[in-house]
């Protein structure tokens, strides 16, 4: 019999829950907050003829200069205080795998984005979550004393928050960021939604990253490209604990694509902004469903029915959203992304149809 080496894995690592995301087949995917209208043709175009002439035999470009330049000429912040990783889930890792050991304490809202525990718990440090309102608004004097009384090395916090949509103010952040001894990361992957960032942030609060996505807005989940801006200083200590080659040559050539029409991206996410709320409208005016305000590209929501029958009820009918009703503070809630116009009509139905026939 061979011999179980399991027990040679960290003991903290095996006691954590591996991400798990259930297979569902669906004519209609609205589980994972993906921009479905993907792509503006214009950068489509342009990344076919950049695939054209790149040498694939060749290694990706180490440091991504290219991209930290234009990345830097759009949002007016100097190159060599800009991170680019595989996804923000690689670059939240790398953070934590710079900053956090056992014995250190993170610092995160609950309920979010879960990426936050899992990279800090695999460090061994200690995770502290703050609760949400009620509302599930920011509560910032929470925050605050949460700060004074644990003094994180870390905190975390989503603006707009996954999954819930809702927004922490500049002020909010600029409280959170001024009383925190530690780095704060400033996850924005949703902000080209709601308009609204802490960039001008960065030039008062030297301890604040913004984390920041290709996945959403640019609708390029599948390429797994994500950044951080951040202090000059910070990132010459982190990128030494980073893979020297993140991104690959596909990838690379695809973002200076997308960043030369980044006009046509935020138009694009302004639309789908636009889609959520006649959407969201639309669905809380069924009968027995609650639709939760939300500033990014999907809704929370739930109805007369429980969450499993209620996500069971849409699957049927070929409809995919994402149950999340497993989180204790999201008793019976479901997220849905905003899709096509066919994909929400679709869903819209489904819905309906779901409710009425008690699932």
């Amino acid at each position: 019999m061979q011999d179980d080496f399991t027990s040679l894995i960290l003991r903290r690592v095996r006691a954590l829950t591996a991400y798990r995301l259930d297979p569902h087949p669906a004519s209609v995917k609205l589980d994972q907050n993906e921009n479905t209208l993907g792509p503006p043709e214009p950068i489509l175009a342009e990344m076919e003829e950049r695939l054209r002439s790149i040498p694939l035999f060749r290694y990706p470009t180490p440091g991504q200069p290219e991209i930290r330049a234009a990345l830097s000429k759009a949002f007016d912040w100097p190159a060599e205080g800009i991170l680019v990783g595989n996804g923000s889930d690689e670059l939240l890792n790398t953070i934590a795998l710079a900053v956090l050991e056992p014995g250190r304490v993170a610092l995160a809202p609950t309920p979010s984005f879960f990426v936050y525990g899992q990279a800090a718990r695999i460090q061994g440090a200690d995770v502290v979550e703050v609760p949400l309102t009620e509302n599930f608004e920011y509560d910032v004097d929470a925050f605050v004393d949460a700060v004074s009384k644990h003094a994180p090395h870390l905190v975390f916090l989503c603006s707009p928050n996954n999954p819930t949509g809702t927004v922490l103010s500049v002020e909010g952040i600029r409280r959170i960021v001024t009383s925190a001894p530690g780095l704060v990361v400033l996850d924005e992957a949703y902000w080209e939604f709601c308009g609204e960032n802490g960039r001008a942030l960065l030039d008062e609060l030297d301890n604040l990253l913004i984390f920041r996505t290709f996945s959403k807005a640019f609708g390029m989940a599948g390429l797994r490209v994500g950044y951080v801006l951040l202090q000059p200083s910070l990132r010459r200590q982190i990128v030494k604990v980073q893979q020297p080659y993140p991104l690959n040559r596909v990838s690379q050539e695809a973002v200076l694509a997308a960043l030369s029409h980044y006009d046509l991206v935020l138009a694009r996410a302004a639309e789908i902004a636009a889609t959520r709320e006649a959407l969201g409208t639309r669905l809380g005016e069924l009968p027995g469903v609650e639709v939760f305000p939300s500033r990014t590209n999907f809704l929370l929501f739930r109805t007369s029915l429980s969450g499993d029958d209620t996500f069971q009820g849409l699957l049927e009918r070929g409809v995919l959203v994402r149950n999340v009703s497993a989180h204790p503070r999201l008793q019976n809630l479901l997220r849905a992304t905003i899709g096509t116009e066919e994909e929400n009509e679709s869903f819209y139905a489904a819905l309906r149809e779901t409710v009425e026939a008690g699932a």
